[in-house]
């Protein structure tokens, strides 16, 4: 098992600096300094080997519980960016997710279409509740946070420092525009509701702290 995370994890280096195409089992191996038989030993072809980077825990798809619905939403969004910032293997899976869904697990969502998936569950949810204003539409709202998740394309191939705050600083605009007035006040900027899967990911980022009002 050490051996084969040792390449999962080559391989998602390779795969978030040159994407699917670009990447060849000559150089995984060069990194990993593993055999061709120890890489074939685990894993039939290259094809195979981008299905177990793209296999995202289940786990990372599920949102906090908690009364609002906004407040769980940009917990779970500012948690998954700070998920981005520090796990290669996710970034990867994003990067497969966008270039058409390559190398994604057979019988499972693309990391992109998931994430999608999820984010408009809870603002639809948020707008069941009565938390979003007149006129905020959940499919809009759900577009504009993917841009700023597949906008994180040029950060791929290294350790998104800081994103998490960017994420921050978009809801600190975007927030007062989708939330009514009763509820603004009582939302905050911070990630610490959604527990990280355990054994999953490669650290944890400072949490934000600080309030809309």
């Amino acid at each position: 098992m050490k051996t084969r995370r040792l390449i999962v994890q080559t391989a998602a280096e390779v795969f978030c600096e040159r994407g699917y195409d670009g990447t060849s089992t000559t150089e995984i191996l060069a990194r990993s300094q593993l055999t061709r038989g120890a890489l074939y030993f685990h894993f039939d072809s290259k094809q195979q080997l981008a299905e177990a980077v793209a296999s995202v825990p289940a786990e990372v798809f599920v949102p906090p519980d908690g009364p609002v619905a906004l407040q769980c939403l940009v917990d779970f969004s500012l948690r998954h960016a700070e998920r981005l910032a520090t796990d290669v293997v996710l970034r990867a899976s994003m990067r497969l997710s966008a270039e058409h869904g390559t190398g994604c697990a057979r019988g499972a969502a693309p990391h992109e279409a998931k994430l999608r998936a999820v984010l408009l569950r809870m603002l639809q949810q948020a707008d069941r509740d009565g938390e979003l204003v007149p006129g905020a539409d959940p499919v809009e709202v759900t577009g504009v946070l993917m841009g700023f998740f597949t906008n994180v394309q040029p950060y791929w191939a290294k350790t998104t420092a800081g994103l998490t705050h960017r994420l921050a600083t978009l809801w600190r605009y975007l927030l007062p525009s989708i939330a009514t007035a009763e509820l603004l006040p009582r939302l905050r900027l911070h990630p610490g509701r959604a527990p990280q899967p355990a054994g999953y990911g490669e650290g944890t980022a400072p949490a934000l702290s600080g309030s809309l009002s």
